[in-house]
């Protein structure tokens, strides 16, 4: 899977869980953006470049990437 805001390849995976709560994470090591994706929707929940040309537009929970 890559990157919705830059395109790279590279993440590090967090699993959140706390009681019935149970949510994975991914973050690019190169932007910093910080994603979400369930039954095969992508939520941006962090995007660092939010004030740049690059930023994660968001329509209906799924996210697309400014380019």
């Amino acid at each position: 899977m890559q990157c919705p805001v830059c395109k790279n390849h590279e993440q590090n995976a967090m699993d959140l869980r706390s009681g019935a709560f149970n949510e994975d994470l991914k973050e690019c090591p190169t932007c910093g953006t910080t994603w979400s994706v369930n039954h095969g929707m992508m939520a941006i929940v962090k995007d660092p470049l939010a004030d740049s040309f690059l930023e994660a537009l968001s329509a209906d929970n799924i996210c697309f990437a400014a380019a």
